[in-house]
């Protein structure tokens, strides 16, 4: 065993390397951590912001859905009035009368018909308004989601960075807390 004997400078030249690598080691796996904790709350922030956007997208469809639907019902109803003043104005010939009687049905038929698929209870709300507000609350649920997903990452990612060892390099690497997505407090930068 005398060959196998190493001097002291050597026995602490190797414990200081094996300390260094787990330092350095310690440091990469906290980082690596970190680094993955970061990305979750990124990736799950932009899943919030395509739920908003899906959101917003909808603000111009329900415009066009109601002044579609008010169009249409008003086309309706002026093409009922019109119909009813053009025979109510005829003076006496049957002809003009029948057309004008034709002109009345077509578009009295149209109104109802219309009314009744889109309002078959009269306090209903129209069906494409309706669509519209499954969308939106639909929409609504999604962000709520969402925000809950964002805000366990980001809870995720904050106590990494708190914690031990973390909590020695987060800081000199960069990270720094998230900001949890409270609808109820909004965070102003």
């Amino acid at each position: 065993m005398a060959g196998l004997r190493l001097s002291k400078g050597l026995i602490a030249a190797i414990v200081a390397i094996v300390a260094v690598l787990i330092v350095v080691m310690m440091v990469a796996l906290a980082y690596n951590g970190m680094v993955s904790k970061d990305q979750g709350v990124q990736s799950h922030w932009s899943d919030v912001e395509v739920a908003y956007q899906r959101k917003i997208e909808l603000i111009p469809t329900m415009f066009q859905i109601v002044n579609m639907t008010m169009d249409f019902e008003y086309n309706l109803y002026v093409n009922v009035t019109n119909a009813r003043n053009v025979w109510q104005n005829l003076s006496g010939n049957n002809a003009e009368k029948m057309n004008a009687s034709v002109q009345l049905d077509v578009a009295f038929a149209a109104f109802v018909n219309a009314v009744h698929e889109a309002y078959p209870n009269p306090t209903a709300t129209p069906a494409a308004i309706l669509t519209f507000m499954d969308q939106y609350e639909s929409t609504t649920n999604q962000i709520a989601s969402e925000r809950k997903f964002y805000n366990d990452a980001v809870r995720e990612y904050n106590t990494a960075i708190r914690k031990f060892p973390n909590v020695l390099f987060a800081g000199a690497f960069g990270f720094e807390e998230a900001l949890y997505y409270d609808q109820d407090n909004p965070v102003f930068d």
